[in-house]
């Protein structure tokens, strides 16, 4: 069994031996609404059960892609999106209309990101060193002005 993606169908192609052509011809067995997720009614009636089994395969892998696709680009575009959100709670009209619930959720989803990455091996950057503000008094031997 064959699947084949067509505009907005899902195709199960059959393939079957033509002795007297000697060639395997594949022919369109069944088809249903490519967004579905799960094997339709009709379809299960046209299939075999090997070939339901294989198409419910199909679909479970191809939503599971779709899954990791969607969570790496959510996770590629994090840095920009916590960004914002700095930027957001810099609005003074914003930041009051937080509530406590959510601020403590946002305070709990920052806690299990942190926890994700040092599980993950991905440690926190250490802050660069500051550089160290060096006064006049320290300096003794250089002149202050060009008296």
């Amino acid at each position: 069994m064959q699947f084949r993606e067509k505009g907005r169908k899902l195709q199960c192609i059959r393939s079957e031996y033509l002795p007297e052509r000697k060639r395997t011809v594949g022919r369109i067995v069944a088809s249903q609404d490519k967004y579905l997720t799960t094997v339709s009614e009709e379809v299960c009636r046209q299939l075999e059960k090997e070939e339901v089994d294989s198409l419910k395969k199909y679909l479970s892998s191809r939503e599971e892609k779709r899954t990791v696709d969607k969570l790496g680009f959510r996770l590629s575009y994090l840095d920009s999106m916590l960004n914002e959100a700095v930027q957001a709670l810099e609005v003074d009209s914003l930041r009051d209309g937080l509530s406590n619930e959510q601020a403590e959720r946002i305070w709990a989803a920052h806690e299990r990101l942190s926890k994700a990455l040092r599980r993950h091996g991905f440690k926190k950057p250490k802050a660069a060193p500051r550089p160290k503000v060096v006064r006049d008094e320290e300096q003794p031997g250089l002149p202050l002005s060009d008296d």
